[in-house]
Order: structure tokens, then sequence, then C-alpha cells
């Protein structure tokens, strides 16, 4: 069910933890958006346009966080789009963040979002 590798990450990994500065007055962090236990994606840093809209045509929920030191040290790489399975583990690493490799990941294992289909309520990092 896993491919791929991004920074020190690898498909099937879990995902490491990360504390986000989501507003001057609170921390966040990459765990929060997990509890839906639904298939998402992650980018750390820049988001591509590309990956942006195949998480759109997909349903797929996509969680944009900030770049920053604490998110190099856990190995994460910037730019890259990270598919997180239902169970908090990477499905697909993928440093070019490339959107037909995260398509056809999708396709050829079959992967529904829960959300495929329906309007979602996005989280402070997403976009949906």
């Amino acid at each position: 069910m896993s491919e791929g590798r991004a920074g020190s990450v690898r498909g099937g990994d879990r995902l490491p933890w990360v504390t986000t500065a989501s507003s001057a007055d609170q921390e966040d962090d990459n765990f929060a958006p997990l509890r839906s236990l639904d298939w998402q994606a992650h980018v750390y840093g820049e988001c591509s346009a590309g990956i942006a809209e195949a998480c759109t045509r997909r349903g797929l929920v996509l969680h944009v966080f900030p770049w920053q030191p604490t998110t190099a040290r856990a190995g994460l790489k910037r730019g890259a789009v990270y598919l997180m399975r239902p169970d908090g583990h990477i499905g697909l690493a993928d440093p070019d963040a490339s959107p037909a490799r995260l398509e056809q990941y999708l396709d050829t294992r079959g992967v529904l979002p829960l959300n495929a289909g329906r309007a979602t309520s996005p989280g402070p990092h997403s976009l949906a």
C-alpha cells in the first residue's frame, strides 16, 4: 500500500510529528488532521497548483503547512506531497509533488476518500 521517499521519510512510515504555528497566539500540529481517519494529502511549504487541482478533482482534503526549521529536522522535504492513509501512515511520499503520480497511486489502488463527492469543512491549513 505504500511507496516513495521524500526527505528521509518513506511510504509506509508513520508521519513525523511537527508543530506548526497557525497564529501568533496558537500552536497546532500536523497530527490534528489525522483525526478524520480518511485519506488526505499533506504538503510542507509551497504547494503546486497541480497538486491542489488533483486533490480537488479526487475529493482529497489537502493540508498545506508552513515550512519551518522543525519541519526539516523531522525529515520532511519542502514542497513534496505526502498522501496520508487513514491509519496515519504515509501511502505515497513524492518529492516531486507530481499530480500524475498522485492520481496513479489512487487509481491503481482503488482509493476513494470518504469526502469524495461531498462538500468538506477544511481545517485551518486545508485547501478543499
